[in-house]
């Protein structure tokens, strides 16, 4: 065996003991936990490069270390009153099943769902938007109070290593050496409904003291996993469906502000088209009448310097709300002004650009009615 494996705990009087705890060779008066057969405890040479118990003229057992572990484990968590119950972090996905709730080709409004949510210029990082926030979710692992425990009694068609107590109801507890929970004995734990958690020693230091080994046990949730939890499953499911819906929500309404879009783009064009057959003298006209038009639709811009870098410019409440900063639209001229079509160029002093998405929305308004 690597010395990974070796055994680090043997049986004194019926008693789990660390090979720490031990008399040195045959005066540790220690067995085997897995098949019985006399120890020798090798803990006091200088060179010893990890203190163990070996098998006293026998072949060392496949069975030891699993056992003792399972021993330690089991010992551990009846002897204390509560137990560190791991917690379950992730981000939601979207499914087949959520596109095919729309009409139309929903998966490139994605970005814009998951996009930032204005310029955060104390921290010089954009803003995430309350759908990104809502896409993860967090439950902290915490320490509960035992109520009851069992060993190795069978449960349904199992014999779970542990079944503790917990706020009135079961919780199995598994303790994994070197065989883990396998697929049918998943199905089974699934079938009787009860919560089921996981311990993983087959990665732990094999010269942890009794002690270090209660505190992973007990005050840890590192080497634990939900292997089930109904109603932990639950309340994800939950979460899930009013992320979802959220996002439906707002994928829906990002549509209809596109398709408006579009209706003005085509209400513009048509201006444009029926501007060109006029006559010379009154497309004139109407250009000299556009200065004073312009100035009825000025919007002011701001300068914001952001870590030494080139200057950005922001039209505060933008009336489209492109974005938003703690709840206040603006836009980014470069990147949100230059390619809308309400944006009709700089005032004279640049100060301000002319935005026409106002007085387009109510001339499209109006056309309807």
């Amino acid at each position: 065996m690597s010395v990974k494996l070796k055994l680090p705990y043997g049986l004194h009087d019926g008693q789990l003991i660390h090979i720490n705890a031990a008399a040195n060779g045959l005066a540790c008066g220690c067995e085997c936990p897995g098949c019985g057969a006399q120890l020798v405890a090798k803990n006091g040479a200088a060179n010893q490069k990890a203190a163990h118990f070996a098998h006293h003229k026998s072949a060392e057992c496949s069975t030891g270390l699993q056992t003792a572990l399972h021993m330690a484990a089991k010992d551990i968590i009846a002897r204390h009153g509560q137990l560190c119950l791991p917690g379950a972090a992730g981000d939601f996905s979207f499914t087949p099943g959520f596109w095919a709730n729309f009409d139309f080709d929903a998966k490139p409004y994605t970005y814009e769902l998951e996009h930032t949510d204005g310029f955060n210029h104390a921290t010089s990082e954009y803003n995430e938007t309350e759908l990104g926030m809502l896409s993860r979710y967090y439950f902290a692992p915490y320490l509960a109070p035992i109520e009851a425990v069992i060993l190795e009694k069978k449960t349904g068609d199992i014999i779970p290593d542990v079944v503790v107590t917990i706020g009135g109801r079961q919780v199995l507890v598994e303790v994994a050496v070197t065989h883990f929970v396998d697929a049918e004995k998943l199905e089974k734990i699934r079938t009787l409904g009860l919560p089921a958690l996981e311990i993983d020693l087959s990665k732990i230091k094999r010269d942890l003291s009794l002690p270090e080994l209660e505190e992973l046990i007990i005050q840890q949730a590192d080497y634990k996993k939900w292997l089930f939890n109904p109603a932990l499953r639950a309340k994800l499911r939950d979460r899930r469906q009013r992320y979802f819906e959220a996002c439906r929500l707002e994928i829906e309404r990002l549509r209809a502000e596109d398709l408006r879009e579009e209706a003005r783009q085509a209400t513009r064009q048509k201006w444009q088209a029926e501007l060109a057959v006029r006559s010379p003298q009154e497309r004139a006209r109407i250009a000299q009448s556009k200065p004073a038009f312009y100035r009825n639709h000025y919007w002011p811009l701001s300068k914001c310097l952001v870590n030494g870098m080139e200057p950005v410019w922001h039209v505060d409440g933008c009336p489209k709300a492109v974005r938003r900063y703690h709840g206040v639209p603006y836009a980014n001229v470069a990147v949100d002004c230059f390619e809308c079509d309400a944006f009709q160029g700089f005032g004279p002093d640049r100060t301000q650009i002319v935005c026409l998405f106002e007085y387009l929305k109510n001339k499209e308004a109006n056309a309807g009615t």
